[in-house]
């Protein structure tokens, strides 16, 4: 039957084998939370930055305008984080081409 799975080998690892990661899969998880806290960070001082200067607001009003742009940008550190995780994890799992 067309499209009907008759045996053969699996693409992925088999059942109860379960991959370690190494040091190079700490490494670039490392290397791209860093790489993109620090783009998303840096952004965000530079738009308080440039509010405080263009609109001449004071400690005060920086701070009402921070109020809700630093929550926000610690929920994305955190999402792109778990995300830059899973797809490490999911490149681990994949199968190999050299292997």
């Amino acid at each position: 039957m067309p499209g009907s799975f008759t045996g053969g080998t699996s693409d992925g690892p088999a059942i109860g084998t379960q991959l370690r990661p190494g040091a190079a899969f700490y490494i670039v998880l490392i290397s791209a939370i860093v790489l993109f806290t620090a783009e998303i960070w840096i952004s965000v001082l530079g738009v308080l930055w440039a509010l405080d200067g263009f609109l001449s607001l004071g400690p005060t009003g920086t701070m009402i305008i921070a109020v809700p742009i630093l929550p926000a940008a610690a929920f994305a550190t955190w999402k792109l984080a778990a995300m830059a995780f899973e797809s490490e994890r999911d490149l681990l799992a994949a199968p190999r081409e050299d292997a």
